[in-house]
């Protein structure tokens, strides 16, 4: 593995651990993987979800802290005592994704749960996925858009959906994967950068011959972007990231975009612009739009390819 585990004991330390906690860790079926940095306002919520769960196996919470330089370490710890097993590690290597294979990596569960730092599982999350994981290789869960505020994000879609006129993929903060696919395609990819990620991992899984499918009663509670500025931010990274996967997986299908529909989201932009001063969806539809309309520029540029 690429990035070093230093594992530090939030409930309990191996070399004092009680009678049975080893048979606890080799009973574990499915281990929630928490990728974190600087997530102090927000981790407590979603370790607070976990800690609703109504899971009639054995499951596990892995934090990995990714270079905090808050509270979050702190605050994951002290939820030991509410957690059926927490594990709180650390990876040097920035990057969610470098997070998530050392969190699988000291996990012991044979499905691997991913959610994110700043959302909010719902109570019956871990059962959901691990019933569908009996089924899929890999799966995404319901995206529950309005609970912790929408502000004018483009709204996540139920279901798994086709990605760039592709494959289906789901996104990381609510993901499932079997232990067995995750170790064949070599875990996430710690090279690529944010934006496309999940996407990334989900296609790679499926061309490996793995079916995708869908949790419906695996809900979270997403936590949109609430700034203007960081929804920008979010779909530049986006649009850029694009062209690589254009670069890495055209080979295998993935189509370039038609130059009309192209000409049409310029079009679109040049025209919504005189609005942007006077109405605030406008303003966050324009700078999202914008945004990613320039990434996918840059990311052409950065990969040597041609996707706008």
């Amino acid at each position: 593995m690429a990035c070093q585990s230093v594992r530090d004991t939030a409930n309990r330390g191996l070399m004092d651990a009680p009678d049975g906690y080893g048979l606890r860790m080799a009973n574990v079926v499915a281990s929630v993987i928490i990728p974190a940095r600087d997530a102090a306002a927000t981790i407590g919520e979603q370790l607070a979800g976990l800690a609703l769960q109504d899971a009639t196996v054995a499951w596990e919470v892995v934090v990995v802290d990714n270079g905090s330089g808050d509270e979050t370490v702190a605050i994951a710890r002290s939820f030991a005592d509410r957690l059926p097993l927490l594990t709180v590690t650390s990876c040097a290597r920035p990057g969610a994704n470098a997070a998530r294979n050392v969190g699988a990596s000291v996990a012991a569960g044979q499905f691997l749960l991913y959610c994110d730092a700043d959302d909010v599982v719902a109570p019956g999350w871990v059962a959901a996925m691990v019933d569908a994981l009996a089924t899929y290789d890999v799966v995404g869960g319901l995206i529950d858009n309005d609970s912790l505020g929408t502000g004018a994000m483009q709204r996540h879609p139920p279901g798994v959906p086709v990605a760039a006129g592709f494959l289906p993929r789901a996104i990381t903060a609510n993901l499932g994967v079997r232990r067995a696919a995750w170790e064949h395609v070599g875990g996430f990819a710690e090279d690529y950068e944010y934006g496309c990620t999940d996407t990334e991992f989900c296609w790679r899984l499926q061309l490996a011959g793995y079916a995708i499918g869908y949790a419906d009663g695996a809900v979270v509670a997403y936590r949109h972007r609430g700034t203007l500025r960081s929804a920008a931010k979010k779909a530049y990274l986006t649009g850029r990231a694009r062209g690589r996967l254009f670069r890495d997986f055209h080979p295998f299908g993935m189509p370039r975009p038609r130059l009309a529909g192209v000409a049409v989201r310029w079009a679109r932009i040049v025209v919504v612009t005189p609005l942007v001063p006077f109405s605030r969806r406008a303003r966050w539809w324009w700078a999202v739009e914008a945004a990613g309309a320039a990434g996918r520029v840059a990311g052409s540029r950065k990969f040597g390819v041609r996707y706008l």
